[in-house]
């Protein structure tokens, strides 16, 4: 299906050659996983003013709208963004790659969403493509990830849209960067973190009733709830032979981030989620390196991913939710280099976590066994 694309786009516009690269660069561009894939960027031009153009898009009933050339500017026209990507890849006019991916958002978010539902898996010509759209964009799609936000949700000449351009996230670096020193020392002293503080609410109130399973193997129902909880990580056996512990001693942040640590000179991850989101830190790529690396010198060595949620919320869509962030680190890490047969979705014992408090719940942790 996704090849007919291509062919539609080349005859409509000339494209010759062209069309197939400019397809691939425009799908990996909506189904960046480190930028909390095609369900992430559906949301983000939602709440940048373009929710009935997408809805349109998404539906079964309604006829697609085709997108001016300028709501195509606002959602990707940032500096570094999709349109200059394809524009200083391909050599094409910008006016001719606005209309040509104004043109494609229809047909591709439209065929990404049957039933009008995002999929927990895409189809495999489309993560084909992703993979190859991936390398062409380079560096521009690593800004998208890093940044947490989608062009659409930014004008060109705005305030870019990451977590930064809140007043917490003018600290966020700063706060990361304490948490990791925290995080060192308390796992040195080999302290076990302290349960007796109440649970502080969660980072943001969606509705009522959210939650989400552990990692769990089977397709994805519906988008995400807003709830989510989380329970103890069985040990698993890291790398070596020797059975060690996951690091329970770790201060969380207040929502999404990822914290890496060393246990028996092995590398593991945990990754922190916004309540009822699904949306992995931006600072993923960054903190997995020493993992990914590991995975790759040994390759009888599995990343085995599990997802937690807190107690609060309709313990059902918990478990959904907590399933659906699994696979989201697990799509991050193999955009990251992780061969796919490297990783694991294990369901933990109990999904729901009542420890530290709710944001530390909200987690997926990934552990490297033999």
């Amino acid at each position: 299906m996704i090849e007919n694309f291509v062919r539609e786009i080349a005859t409509r516009f000339g494209l010759g050659d062209q069309a197939r690269p400019l397809v691939q660069m425009t799908v990996a561009y909506l189904t960046n996983p480190a930028a909390g894939g095609l369900s992430g960027m559906l949301d983000r031009l939602r709440s940048g003013g373009h929710a009935s153009l997408v809805d349109s898009w998404v539906s079964e009933s309604a006829t697609p709208e085709i997108p001016t050339d300028g709501q195509v500017e606002t959602m990707f026209g940032s500096q570094g963004g999709l349109l200059s990507s394809i524009v200083a890849r391909l050599g094409l006019p910008r006016e001719k790659v606005t209309q040509i991916v104004g043109a494609l958002l229809p047909m591709l978010i439209s065929y990404l969403t049957p039933g009008g539902r995002v999929p927990t898996v895409l189809p495999a010509d489309v993560t084909a493509f992703a993979s190859e759209g991936r390398s062409l964009l380079g560096s521009a799609l690593a800004g998208a990830g890093a940044a947490a936000a989608a062009p659409a949700v930014v004008p060109p000449v705005a305030t870019a849209a990451p977590a930064a351009s809140s007043g917490i996230g003018k600290w966020l670096p700063w706060l990361i960067g304490a948490l990791v020193i925290i995080f060192g020392v308390s796992y040195c002293s080999k302290k076990n973190p302290s349960t007796d503080a109440p649970p502080p609410a969660p980072a943001s109130v969606p509705a009522p009733a959210n939650s989400d399973p552990g990692v769990g193997v089977g397709p994805a129902t519906s988008t995400p709830p807003a709830n989510e909880a989380s329970a103890p990580v069985p040990a698993p056996t890291p790398a070596p032979e020797a059975s060690a512990p996951v690091a329970d001693t770790f201060t969380a942040p207040a929502g999404a981030g990822v914290l890496d640590a060393m246990v028996q000179d092995v590398p593991m991850l945990r990754v922190f989620f916004d309540t009822g989101k699904t949306d992995v830190a931006p600072e993923f790529a960054d903190r997995s390196k020493a993992l990914v690396d590991y995975v790759k010198a040994n390759p009888d060595v599995k990343a085995v991913i599990s997802g937690f949620n807190d107690p609060t919320g309709d313990p059902v869509k918990n478990a959904e939710l907590s399933k659906h962030r699994a696979q989201a680190v697990q799509a991050a890490l193999v955009a990251a280099g992780v061969p796919q047969d490297s990783t694991v979705l294990e369901k933990p014992a109990e999904t729901t976590d009542t420890g530290a408090n709710n944001a530390s719940s909200r987690r997926v942790d990934v552990v490297l066994r033999k």
